[in-house]
């Protein structure tokens, strides 16, 4: 595969589903990349066994831009399916020997799932309950003092009344 095939190719996925600005800065980076990586001597199948076939990049970026708000239409994977689809029918490389996750070296955390949430919901919850918990420290540590400072108050307003 060459880099305009692959630069085509994923043009071709994210047509229809995400905006074409979005087409426009995902193609240019990734044809920077390339290139630069080409630079460094590496062929453009080692560089793609690296970071995923066309298909596969264009899934995480419809899935990013879809978490973003910037999807077009209802069905966002309609095209990316049938390319996926066609694309694995065809060319069996990844069950024949190589890296089965083209992805596995990337790490990524989507926090808009429900156990992010419920953990966010949690942490809020302890520092909110630590936040009372100093706070009633303090008043409790206050209300120890303030019988004794009331007396001496009271006495204090009292002797000074008398001497009127």
């Amino acid at each position: 595969m060459s880099k305009e095939e692959f630069l085509q190719e994923l043009r071709e996925a994210l047509a229809g589903d995400v905006p074409e600005t979005v087409i426009r800065d995902n193609v240019s980076y990734y044809g920077s990349y390339l290139s630069q990586e080409m630079a460094k001597g590496r062929t453009v199948d080692e560089i793609v066994a690296e970071i995923g076939e066309p298909f596969i990049l264009a899934k995480t970026i419809i899935e990013h831009s879809e978490a973003s708000g910037e999807t077009i239409g209802e069905d966002n994977y309609g095209s990316y399916r049938e390319t996926y689809s066609e694309s694995r029918s065809q060319n069996q490389s990844y069950g024949s020997g190589q890296n089965e996750r083209p992805f596995s070296n990337m790490h990524y955390i989507d926090l808009n799932k429900w156990y992010w949430k419920l953990l966010a919901v949690i942490i809020l919850f302890f520092v909110v309950t630590l936040v009372f918990n100093i706070v009633g420290g303090i008043f409790a540590l206050l209300l120890r003092f303030a019988g004794p400072l009331m007396m001496v108050f009271l006495l204090y307003w009292f002797i000074k009344n008398l001497k009127r």
